[in-house]
């Protein structure tokens, strides 16, 4: 959907928008690493390693994709880069309750904005090996994205 594109894609080469989509795997699992460690909850600590696993799953696949596809790429990220798939710092602060809940909240923004930065990749990639990974990706992250906002609690006089 072109509503969905960021204006920032426009004329991204594609081992370009795969090394970002690297550093965003890489930074989500570090965060599900540092959520897992740091909740009380059994069930969530599952929930947080296993994603962390398929995060760091999901680096390692798309670091090989950039290997088979553009041997020789290199990049160096600028924080506008970095910007299009991690909503926040990349480092976390989780000492209390309050702290959790936002950092869940920042979280699920981060794997809403992956998921569209995915989906805009797989609407105008020109390369058919590809477009399946991205289009899962997407899938993936709005996934997350559900099962994060399901975690966050509920403030105030919410529905």
């Amino acid at each position: 959907m072109d509503s969905q594109h960021d204006p920032r894609l426009s004329g991204l080469a594609v081992e370009k928008a795969l090394a970002i989509a690297a550093y965003g795997e890489s930074v989500a699992a570090y965060r599900y690493r540092t959520l897992a460690e740091k909740t009380t909850s059994p069930p969530q600590r599952l929930i947080f390693q296993e994603m962390a696993d398929e995060e760091q799953g999901h680096h390692v696949l798309i670091e090989k994709q950039l290997a088979t596809h553009f041997p020789g790429s290199d990049f160096v990220l600028t924080a506008a880069d970095k910007d299009l798939v991690i909503v926040g710092p990349r480092m976390l602060e989780v000492n209390d309750e309050r702290s959790f809940a936002e950092t869940l909240r920042m979280i699920y923004e981060s794997e809403l904005r992956t998921g569209r930065f995915y989906a805009a990749l797989h609407s105008t990639c020109k390369r058919p090996d590809l477009e399946p990974l991205l289009k899962e990706m997407a899938d993936e992250c709005f996934e997350h994205a559900e099962r994060i906002k399901a975690m966050v609690p509920r403030t105030g006089n919410s529905s």
